[in-house]
Protein backbone atom coordinates (compact mmCIF):
# COMPACT_ATOMS: atom_id res chain seq x y z
CA UNK A 1 0.00 0.00 0.00
CA UNK A 2 1.03 3.60 -0.59
CA UNK A 3 1.47 4.50 3.08
CA UNK A 4 2.75 1.16 4.47
CA UNK A 5 6.14 1.40 2.72
CA UNK A 6 8.09 3.55 5.16
CA UNK A 7 10.75 4.66 2.68
CA UNK A 8 8.11 5.70 0.17
CA UNK A 9 6.07 7.33 2.92
CA UNK A 10 8.92 9.63 3.95
CA UNK A 11 9.69 10.37 0.30
CA UNK A 12 6.06 11.44 -0.09
CA UNK A 13 6.34 13.69 2.96
CA UNK A 14 9.41 15.37 1.47
CA UNK A 15 7.52 16.02 -1.78
CA UNK A 16 4.50 17.34 0.14
CA UNK A 17 6.64 19.80 2.06
CA UNK A 18 8.32 20.93 -1.16
CA UNK A 19 4.92 21.36 -2.82
CA UNK A 20 3.60 23.38 0.14
CA UNK A 21 6.72 25.60 0.15
CA UNK A 22 6.45 26.33 -3.58
CA UNK A 23 2.70 26.88 -3.40
CA UNK A 24 3.03 29.33 -0.51
CA UNK A 25 6.07 31.11 -1.92
CA UNK A 26 5.21 31.55 -5.60
CA UNK A 27 1.38 31.54 -5.50
CA UNK A 28 1.01 30.40 -9.13
CA UNK A 29 -1.83 28.04 -10.07
CA UNK A 30 0.02 26.75 -13.13
CA UNK A 31 3.03 25.88 -10.95
CA UNK A 32 0.79 23.92 -8.56
CA UNK A 33 -0.38 21.79 -11.50
CA UNK A 34 3.09 21.24 -12.96
CA UNK A 35 4.61 20.27 -9.60
CA UNK A 36 1.75 17.92 -8.78
CA UNK A 37 1.89 16.20 -12.17
CA UNK A 38 5.57 15.51 -11.62
CA UNK A 39 4.99 14.31 -8.06
CA UNK A 40 2.13 12.02 -9.10
CA UNK A 41 4.30 10.41 -11.79
CA UNK A 42 7.31 9.90 -9.50
CA UNK A 43 5.27 8.50 -6.61
CA UNK A 44 2.90 6.27 -8.57
CA UNK A 45 5.76 4.60 -10.48
CA UNK A 46 6.73 3.07 -7.10
CA UNK A 47 3.42 1.22 -6.81
CA UNK A 48 2.40 0.52 -10.42
CA UNK A 49 4.53 -0.15 -13.46
CA UNK A 50 5.46 2.71 -15.83
CA UNK A 51 3.73 0.75 -18.61
CA UNK A 52 0.47 0.72 -16.67
CA UNK A 53 0.70 4.45 -16.03
CA UNK A 54 1.41 5.10 -19.70
CA UNK A 55 -1.59 3.05 -20.86
CA UNK A 56 -3.83 4.74 -18.31
CA UNK A 57 -2.49 8.10 -19.51
CA UNK A 58 -3.48 7.23 -23.09
CA UNK A 59 -6.95 6.24 -21.91
CA UNK A 60 -7.14 9.49 -19.93
CA UNK A 61 -6.27 11.50 -23.05
CA UNK A 62 -9.05 9.77 -25.01
CA UNK A 63 -11.56 10.47 -22.24
CA UNK A 64 -10.39 14.08 -22.01
CA UNK A 65 -10.94 14.65 -25.72
CA UNK A 66 -14.36 13.00 -25.56
CA UNK A 67 -15.28 15.29 -22.65
CA UNK A 68 -13.98 18.32 -24.55
CA UNK A 69 -16.24 17.40 -27.48
CA UNK A 70 -19.20 16.98 -25.12
CA UNK A 71 -18.56 20.40 -23.60
CA UNK A 72 -18.67 22.00 -27.04
CA UNK A 73 -21.75 20.10 -28.19
CA UNK A 74 -24.05 17.77 -26.26
CA UNK A 75 -23.98 14.63 -28.36
CA UNK A 76 -25.58 11.68 -26.61
CA UNK A 77 -23.95 9.12 -28.85
CA UNK A 78 -20.45 10.40 -27.94
CA UNK A 79 -21.25 10.07 -24.23
CA UNK A 80 -22.81 6.61 -24.65
CA UNK A 81 -19.94 5.34 -26.79
CA UNK A 82 -17.32 6.70 -24.37
CA UNK A 83 -19.00 5.18 -21.33
CA UNK A 84 -19.45 1.81 -23.04
CA UNK A 85 -15.78 1.78 -24.04
CA UNK A 86 -14.60 2.53 -20.49
CA UNK A 87 -16.90 -0.07 -18.94
CA UNK A 88 -15.97 -2.67 -21.59
CA UNK A 89 -12.24 -2.17 -21.00
CA UNK A 90 -12.75 -2.41 -17.24
CA UNK A 91 -14.82 -5.60 -17.61
CA UNK A 92 -12.30 -7.22 -19.96
CA UNK A 93 -9.47 -6.35 -17.59
CA UNK A 94 -11.15 -7.61 -14.41
CA UNK A 95 -13.46 -10.49 -15.30
CA UNK A 96 -12.15 -13.79 -16.74
CA UNK A 97 -15.68 -14.68 -17.86
CA UNK A 98 -15.75 -11.63 -20.14
CA UNK A 99 -12.29 -12.46 -21.46
CA UNK A 100 -13.48 -15.97 -22.37
CA UNK A 101 -16.18 -14.51 -24.65
CA UNK A 102 -13.50 -13.38 -27.09
CA UNK A 103 -11.20 -15.47 -29.22
CA UNK A 104 -7.72 -16.47 -28.10
CA UNK A 105 -6.06 -14.13 -30.62
CA UNK A 106 -7.95 -11.12 -29.28
CA UNK A 107 -7.29 -12.11 -25.65
CA UNK A 108 -3.57 -12.65 -26.36
CA UNK A 109 -3.38 -9.26 -28.07
CA UNK A 110 -5.13 -7.56 -25.17
CA UNK A 111 -2.91 -9.33 -22.62
CA UNK A 112 0.11 -7.66 -24.20
CA UNK A 113 -1.51 -4.26 -23.78
CA UNK A 114 -4.50 -3.36 -21.62
CA UNK A 115 -4.63 -6.63 -19.65
CA UNK A 116 -1.14 -5.85 -18.39
CA UNK A 117 -2.47 -2.79 -16.54
CA UNK A 118 -2.47 -3.45 -12.80
CA UNK A 119 -5.87 -3.47 -11.13
CA UNK A 120 -4.55 -1.21 -8.38
CA UNK A 121 -6.47 2.06 -8.55
CA UNK A 122 -8.05 1.20 -11.91
CA UNK A 123 -11.66 1.31 -10.71
CA UNK A 124 -11.19 4.70 -9.04
CA UNK A 125 -9.69 6.19 -12.21
CA UNK A 126 -12.65 4.74 -14.12
CA UNK A 127 -15.06 6.51 -11.74
CA UNK A 128 -13.28 9.82 -12.21
CA UNK A 129 -13.33 9.45 -16.00
CA UNK A 130 -17.06 8.69 -15.91
CA UNK A 131 -17.56 11.76 -13.73
CA UNK A 132 -15.57 13.88 -16.23
CA UNK A 133 -17.60 12.62 -19.19
CA UNK A 134 -21.06 12.89 -17.64
CA UNK A 135 -20.49 16.29 -16.06
CA UNK A 136 -18.95 17.53 -19.33
CA UNK A 137 -22.17 16.47 -21.07
CA UNK A 138 -24.24 18.27 -18.42
CA UNK A 139 -22.07 21.40 -18.70
CA UNK A 140 -21.42 21.41 -14.95
CA UNK A 141 -17.59 21.54 -14.93
CA UNK A 142 -15.70 24.69 -14.04
CA UNK A 143 -12.34 23.63 -15.46
CA UNK A 144 -11.11 22.28 -18.80
CA UNK A 145 -7.44 22.56 -17.82
CA UNK A 146 -5.68 19.39 -18.98
CA UNK A 147 -3.11 19.37 -16.17
CA UNK A 148 -5.80 19.83 -13.52
CA UNK A 149 -7.72 16.96 -15.14
CA UNK A 150 -4.63 14.70 -15.03
CA UNK A 151 -3.96 15.58 -11.42
CA UNK A 152 -7.59 14.86 -10.60
CA UNK A 153 -7.31 11.38 -12.12
CA UNK A 154 -3.87 10.48 -10.75
CA UNK A 155 -3.80 12.35 -7.42
CA UNK A 156 -1.53 10.00 -5.49
CA UNK A 157 -3.11 10.12 -1.98
CA UNK A 158 -6.50 8.99 -3.33
CA UNK A 159 -5.26 6.94 -6.30
CA UNK A 160 -5.77 3.46 -4.84
CA UNK A 161 -8.80 3.62 -2.57
CA UNK A 162 -10.37 7.05 -2.75
CA UNK A 163 -12.07 9.13 -1.49
CA UNK A 164 -13.60 9.90 -4.88
CA UNK A 165 -13.53 13.67 -5.25
CA UNK A 166 -15.42 15.80 -7.77
CA UNK A 167 -13.42 17.72 -10.36
CA UNK A 168 -15.00 21.03 -9.35
CA UNK A 169 -13.93 20.62 -5.72
CA UNK A 170 -10.45 19.39 -6.67
CA UNK A 171 -10.01 22.26 -9.15
CA UNK A 172 -11.03 24.82 -6.54
CA UNK A 173 -8.56 23.69 -3.88
CA UNK A 174 -5.65 22.97 -6.23
CA UNK A 175 -5.89 26.24 -8.15
CA UNK A 176 -6.72 28.55 -5.25
CA UNK A 177 -3.85 30.99 -4.79
CA UNK A 178 -3.00 31.00 -1.10
CA UNK A 179 -3.02 34.50 0.38
CA UNK A 180 -1.30 33.23 3.50
CA UNK A 181 0.01 29.94 4.76
CA UNK A 182 -2.79 27.73 6.13
CA UNK A 183 -1.14 26.29 9.24
CA UNK A 184 -4.44 25.03 10.64
CA UNK A 185 -5.09 22.86 7.56
CA UNK A 186 -1.51 21.57 7.61
CA UNK A 187 -1.74 20.53 11.28
CA UNK A 188 -5.17 18.96 10.71
CA UNK A 189 -3.56 16.89 7.95
CA UNK A 190 -0.75 15.76 10.24
CA UNK A 191 -3.31 14.73 12.85
CA UNK A 192 -5.36 12.74 10.34
CA UNK A 193 -2.26 10.95 9.08
CA UNK A 194 -1.34 9.99 12.66
CA UNK A 195 -4.86 8.65 13.36
CA UNK A 196 -4.87 6.70 10.09
CA UNK A 197 -1.42 5.24 10.78
CA UNK A 198 -2.51 4.04 14.22
CA UNK A 199 -5.55 2.34 12.69
CA UNK A 200 -3.92 0.77 9.63
CA UNK A 201 -0.42 0.02 10.90
CA UNK A 202 -0.96 -0.81 14.59
CA UNK A 203 -4.54 -2.08 15.13
CA UNK A 204 -5.17 -3.86 11.80
CA UNK A 205 -2.24 -6.35 12.12
CA UNK A 206 -3.59 -7.44 15.52
CA UNK A 207 -7.12 -8.08 14.25
CA UNK A 208 -6.66 -9.20 10.65
CA UNK A 209 -5.45 -12.84 11.11
CA UNK A 210 -8.55 -13.77 13.15
CA UNK A 211 -10.91 -11.62 11.09
CA UNK A 212 -10.21 -13.15 7.68
CA UNK A 213 -10.07 -16.81 8.80
CA UNK A 214 -12.52 -18.24 11.32
CA UNK A 215 -10.48 -21.46 11.29
CA UNK A 216 -7.95 -19.90 13.66
CA UNK A 217 -10.67 -19.63 16.32
CA UNK A 218 -12.26 -23.08 15.83
CA UNK A 219 -10.19 -24.96 18.45
CA UNK A 220 -11.07 -22.47 21.18
CA UNK A 221 -14.64 -21.45 20.32
CA UNK A 222 -16.24 -24.19 18.20
CA UNK A 223 -18.05 -23.61 14.87
CA UNK A 224 -20.67 -21.05 15.89
CA UNK A 225 -18.39 -19.14 18.22
CA UNK A 226 -15.55 -19.09 15.69
CA UNK A 227 -17.70 -17.93 12.75
CA UNK A 228 -19.53 -15.33 14.84
CA UNK A 229 -16.37 -13.95 16.44
CA UNK A 230 -14.53 -13.84 13.11
CA UNK A 231 -17.46 -12.00 11.52
CA UNK A 232 -17.47 -9.40 14.29
CA UNK A 233 -13.71 -9.00 14.00
CA UNK A 234 -14.00 -8.68 10.21
CA UNK A 235 -16.50 -5.85 10.64
CA UNK A 236 -13.96 -4.14 12.88
CA UNK A 237 -11.03 -4.94 10.59
CA UNK A 238 -12.51 -3.74 7.30
CA UNK A 239 -13.71 -0.48 8.84
CA UNK A 240 -10.44 0.30 10.63
CA UNK A 241 -8.31 -0.68 7.64
CA UNK A 242 -10.32 1.23 5.05
CA UNK A 243 -11.04 4.29 7.18
CA UNK A 244 -7.40 4.33 8.32
CA UNK A 245 -6.17 4.49 4.75
CA UNK A 246 -8.73 7.20 3.96
CA UNK A 247 -7.59 9.16 7.02
CA UNK A 248 -4.02 9.13 5.72
CA UNK A 249 -5.12 10.05 2.19
CA UNK A 250 -7.28 12.93 3.43
CA UNK A 251 -4.53 14.06 5.80
CA UNK A 252 -1.93 14.07 3.04
CA UNK A 253 -4.27 16.09 0.81
CA UNK A 254 -4.95 18.53 3.67
CA UNK A 255 -1.21 19.09 4.11
CA UNK A 256 -1.05 20.05 0.43
CA UNK A 257 -3.93 22.49 0.83
CA UNK A 258 -6.51 20.29 -0.93
CA UNK A 259 -9.68 19.58 1.04
CA UNK A 260 -10.68 16.06 0.00
CA UNK A 261 -14.22 14.89 0.95
CA UNK A 262 -14.80 12.59 3.92
CA UNK A 263 -15.50 8.92 3.28
CA UNK A 264 -16.82 7.63 6.62
CA UNK A 265 -19.13 8.99 9.32
CA UNK A 266 -19.43 6.42 12.13
CA UNK A 267 -21.28 3.94 9.86
CA UNK A 268 -21.76 1.30 12.56
CA UNK A 269 -23.95 3.73 14.50
CA UNK A 270 -26.50 3.81 11.68
CA UNK A 271 -30.07 3.07 12.73
CA UNK A 272 -31.05 1.51 9.39
CA UNK A 273 -29.43 0.18 6.23
CA UNK A 274 -30.29 3.30 4.21
CA UNK A 275 -28.47 5.46 6.74
CA UNK A 276 -25.54 3.03 6.72
CA UNK A 277 -24.95 3.65 3.02
CA UNK A 278 -24.98 7.40 3.65
CA UNK A 279 -22.19 6.92 6.21
CA UNK A 280 -20.11 4.09 4.70
CA UNK A 281 -17.73 4.81 1.78
CA UNK A 282 -19.66 8.05 1.32
CA UNK A 283 -18.05 9.16 -1.93
CA UNK A 284 -18.60 5.75 -3.55
CA UNK A 285 -22.25 5.52 -2.45
CA UNK A 286 -22.76 9.08 -3.72
CA UNK A 287 -21.29 8.03 -7.07
CA UNK A 288 -23.65 5.03 -7.22
CA UNK A 289 -26.64 7.20 -6.40
CA UNK A 290 -25.85 9.85 -9.04
CA UNK A 291 -24.52 7.71 -11.89
CA UNK A 292 -26.34 4.38 -11.44
CA UNK A 293 -29.44 4.60 -9.21
CA UNK A 294 -30.90 7.86 -10.56
CA UNK A 295 -30.37 7.00 -14.26
CA UNK A 296 -31.94 3.56 -13.69
CA UNK A 297 -34.95 5.18 -11.99
CA UNK A 298 -35.24 7.68 -14.86
CA UNK A 299 -35.13 4.84 -17.39
CA UNK A 300 -37.71 2.74 -15.53
CA UNK A 301 -40.01 5.75 -15.24
CA UNK A 302 -40.30 5.71 -19.05
CA UNK A 303 -41.65 2.15 -18.98
CA UNK A 304 -45.17 0.92 -18.15
CA UNK A 305 -44.05 -0.08 -14.63
CA UNK A 306 -43.56 3.63 -13.81
CA UNK A 307 -47.00 3.71 -12.16
CA UNK A 308 -45.76 1.17 -9.60
CA UNK A 309 -43.29 3.40 -7.75
CA UNK A 310 -42.29 0.73 -5.28
CA UNK A 311 -41.43 -1.69 -8.09
CA UNK A 312 -39.28 1.03 -9.68
CA UNK A 313 -37.44 1.69 -6.42
CA UNK A 314 -36.81 -1.97 -5.63
CA UNK A 315 -35.63 -2.72 -9.17
CA UNK A 316 -33.30 0.29 -9.09
CA UNK A 317 -31.85 -0.80 -5.73
CA UNK A 318 -31.20 -4.34 -6.96
CA UNK A 319 -29.56 -3.17 -10.20
CA UNK A 320 -27.44 -0.60 -8.36
CA UNK A 321 -26.12 -3.10 -5.85
CA UNK A 322 -25.67 -5.72 -8.52
CA UNK A 323 -23.26 -3.21 -10.07
CA UNK A 324 -21.80 -2.51 -6.63
CA UNK A 325 -21.07 -6.20 -6.08
CA UNK A 326 -19.52 -6.64 -9.53
CA UNK A 327 -17.34 -3.57 -8.99
CA UNK A 328 -15.85 -4.99 -5.80
CA UNK A 329 -14.69 -8.27 -7.32
CA UNK A 330 -15.01 -10.83 -10.09
CA UNK A 331 -16.10 -13.80 -7.93
CA UNK A 332 -19.66 -14.82 -7.10
CA UNK A 333 -19.43 -13.98 -3.39
CA UNK A 334 -19.11 -10.25 -4.16
CA UNK A 335 -22.26 -10.42 -6.25
CA UNK A 336 -24.08 -12.14 -3.36
CA UNK A 337 -22.85 -9.42 -1.00
CA UNK A 338 -24.12 -6.69 -3.34
CA UNK A 339 -27.54 -8.32 -3.74
CA UNK A 340 -27.71 -8.83 0.05
CA UNK A 341 -27.50 -5.07 0.52
CA UNK A 342 -29.82 -4.42 -2.41
CA UNK A 343 -32.40 -6.71 -0.80
CA UNK A 344 -31.90 -5.04 2.59
CA UNK A 345 -32.51 -1.58 1.14
CA UNK A 346 -35.55 -2.87 -0.78
CA UNK A 347 -37.11 -4.39 2.36
CA UNK A 348 -36.43 -1.20 4.32
CA UNK A 349 -38.07 0.82 1.54
CA UNK A 350 -41.12 -1.48 1.56
CA UNK A 351 -41.62 -1.07 5.31
CA UNK A 352 -41.14 2.71 5.35
CA UNK A 353 -42.71 3.75 2.03
CA UNK A 354 -45.40 6.38 2.50
CA UNK A 355 -45.19 6.22 6.31
CA UNK A 356 -44.47 9.33 8.39
CA UNK A 357 -41.13 9.35 10.19
CA UNK A 358 -41.48 8.07 13.74
CA UNK A 359 -39.88 9.72 16.72
CA UNK A 360 -36.61 7.92 17.45
CA UNK A 361 -36.30 7.31 21.17
CA UNK A 362 -33.33 5.70 22.87
CA UNK A 363 -34.75 2.16 22.73
CA UNK A 364 -35.75 2.38 19.05
CA UNK A 365 -32.36 3.85 18.19
CA UNK A 366 -30.49 1.11 20.07
CA UNK A 367 -32.52 -1.63 18.40
CA UNK A 368 -31.99 -0.03 15.00
CA UNK A 369 -28.23 0.27 15.48
CA UNK A 370 -27.90 -3.34 16.66
CA UNK A 371 -30.12 -4.73 13.91
CA UNK A 372 -28.30 -2.78 11.19
CA UNK A 373 -24.91 -3.84 12.52
CA UNK A 374 -25.93 -7.52 12.55
CA UNK A 375 -27.27 -7.25 8.99
CA UNK A 376 -24.06 -5.58 7.75
CA UNK A 377 -21.86 -8.08 9.63
CA UNK A 378 -23.63 -11.04 8.01
CA UNK A 379 -23.04 -9.35 4.68
CA UNK A 380 -19.31 -9.13 5.39
CA UNK A 381 -19.22 -12.94 5.63
CA UNK A 382 -20.26 -13.12 1.95
CA UNK A 383 -17.73 -10.39 1.14
CA UNK A 384 -14.85 -12.14 2.90
CA UNK A 385 -15.15 -15.77 1.78
CA UNK A 386 -15.41 -17.21 -1.75
CA UNK A 387 -18.40 -19.45 -2.45
CA UNK A 388 -16.56 -22.75 -1.95
CA UNK A 389 -15.46 -21.67 1.54
CA UNK A 390 -18.95 -20.38 2.30
CA UNK A 391 -20.37 -23.82 1.49
CA UNK A 392 -17.83 -25.47 3.79
CA UNK A 393 -18.75 -22.99 6.53
CA UNK A 394 -22.50 -23.67 6.19
CA UNK A 395 -21.95 -27.43 6.31
CA UNK A 396 -19.88 -26.95 9.45
CA UNK A 397 -22.57 -24.83 11.11
CA UNK A 398 -25.62 -26.84 10.05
Amino acid sequence: MLFSNYTLFFSILIFVLLFVFCRWTFKKAWLNNVLLVGGNILILTHIVSPKSLFLLFLLAVLAYNAGWLLQRKKQGWVLALSLMLLIALFAVRNYPLVQSWFGSWWTDTMSKHFLSVEKLGLSYILFRMIHWLVESYKGELRSRNFLTYLNYLFFFPTFMAGPIDTLNNFHYWLNTTLVRFNLRMLMAGVGRIFIGAVKALLIVPLVKPYAIDYGMLLPQLGPWGAVGSAALLYSLYIYIDFSGYCDMAIGMAYMMGIRTPENFNNPYFSTNISEFWKRWHITFSTFLRIYVFKPVVALLNRLPIAKYRMVVSVTAYMITFFVCGLWHGSTLNFLIWGLWHGAGLSVYKLFTYGKPAKEVNALRRTVGICGTFVFVTIGWIFFNYPVDKLLIMFKLLF
